[in-house]
């Protein structure tokens, strides 16, 4: 073996081999990696090395981008912002731009994310940076900006024309309301003058009558008092669906008790009131034209020659002590917890209500029964529901034809 001969130890070999193999790796990621890098002499600021993506980013050739710095191909403003950079990197090590300006050869603008590490290799310093494009992410983002920009200024103009029509239609119905109530009101007054002449001619001019032109007084007499009974009721509907609501205790013993004192029927009613009712939380004038509907609906629905009676009581806590509901009942917007509630009912030994007519009952204009046979508008237990739903109360019935019907309102205790 000659003097300078070198041998090679095991351990030797197998250490260069795996460095090999971990250059060829690091050399294969850096020559398919879809992000632009370049390898830069901290010394110099120049370029040692790039990857195929860096050419083909900026459309220079590998040769083209050796030796030069890095504002000389567009990614810094200029020499200065470079010896900047270059300073702030060697002081942290890494140095990260978003949204970095660069033009290609051919002029092209592109925005790219930039990323410089300064690191250590076998004793030496070496800088690494990489270029990622995000052009097309740049352009997605900005045109979501635009596209929710777009689109406050859209709901914001919607807000603005739904309030104005809002206004608008408030003013329109409001005037509209102004003007239904005064024809409706003005209408009342020569209703009553021609039931009043017609009254007259009957009493002072019958004598020069016959029975048929008798009749026909009788019934513009009967016909004035129908439209004038509705449009009472029809101003009633309006004023509970619009009058501003104030709950307040009420006491319902009391106001039943007046009800019924004052309570005006030609044909003898029965009416008894078990035991004492609470008071409730509600609206008086609301509550009023309730129990008021409700009581001369009982004592009106009656086969001919059968004597009204009404029985009226409270049962607290009802929607909860109840072991079932009623499968006739109807309701609305419950009230409140039940047993923070009381239920008036009112029970009847009318005629009854047929069950293909519970779902139509307390609508509006809506009547099961011949003019002939009962007098009325349609609108009275529409009055009820509409009232107890601006209380917030709960309402329902049982009813079966030739049974009689019993009511119920179910309102908060107070």
């Amino acid at each position: 073996m000659k003097d300078n001969a070198v041998i090679l130890l095991p351990e030797r070999l197998e250490s260069q081999s795996g460095m090999r193999a971990s250059e060829i790796r690091y050399r294969r990621l850096f020559e398919a990696a879809r992000d632009g890098i370049l390898i830069l002499d901290p010394g110099t600021r120049k370029i040692t090395d790039a990857n195929p993506f860096m050419s083909e980013l900026l459309g220079y050739s590998r040769e083209e981008l050796l030796g030069k710095e890095l504002w000389e191909i567009g990614l810094l403003k200029d020499e200065t912002a470079s010896r900047a950079a270059f300073h702030e990197l060697r002081k942290n090590h890494f140095i990260r731009y978003e949204n970095l300006p660069l033009q290609t050869k051919a002029g092209e603008r592109h925005d790219v994310e930039f990323v410089s590490n300064l690191y250590d290799e076998e004793g030496r310093q070496v800088i690494q940076c990489n270029i990622r494009d995000i052009t097309q992410r740049k352009r997605t983002e900005n045109a979501l900006r635009h596209a929710k920009e777009m689109l406050a200024d859209h709901a914001a103009k919607q807000e603005l024309l739904v309030a104005e029509r809002t206004a608008t239609l408030q003013e329109a119905l409001g005037e509209l309301q102004a003007f239904s109530y005064s024809v409706a009101h003005d209408m009342r007054s020569p209703l009553r003058s021609m039931q009043g002449f017609a009254q007259v001619l009957l009493e002072d001019y019958s004598a020069k009558l016959d029975e048929q032109g008798a009749h026909y007084l009788r019934q513009i007499m009967r016909s004035a008092i129908r439209l004038d009974h509705l449009i009472q009721d029809v101003l009633s509907y309006s004023s509970v669906l619009h009058a501003t609501i104030v709950m307040e205790p009420v006491d319902l013993d009391r106001l039943i008790r007046d009800l019924i004192q004052t309570y005006p029927n030609g044909q003898k009613t029965e009416i008894q009131i078990q035991g004492s009712l609470p008071r409730v939380l509600g609206n008086e004038a609301f509550l009023t034209q309730c129990f008021s509907n409700l009581l001369s609906n009982a004592a009106k629905f009656v086969s001919p020659g059968t004597t009204p009676r009404i029985v009226v009581w409270a049962e607290e806590g009802a929607g909860v002590n109840r072991k079932t509901q009623p499968e006739t009942a109807w309701f609305s917007t419950p009230s409140g917890a039940a047993n923070d509630t009381v239920r008036i009912w009112i029970k009847d030994n009318g005629i009854g209500i047929a069950p293909e007519n519970h779902d139509r009952i307390l609508g509006m204009f809506q009547r099961i029964n011949p003019a002939k046979e009962y007098e009325g508008t349609g609108i009275g237990l529409a009055i009820v529901r509409k009232a107890v739903e601006r209380m917030g109360a709960q309402l329902g019935f049982e009813s079966a034809l030739g049974k009689g019907s019993s009511f119920w309102i179910e309102l908060r205790k107070a």
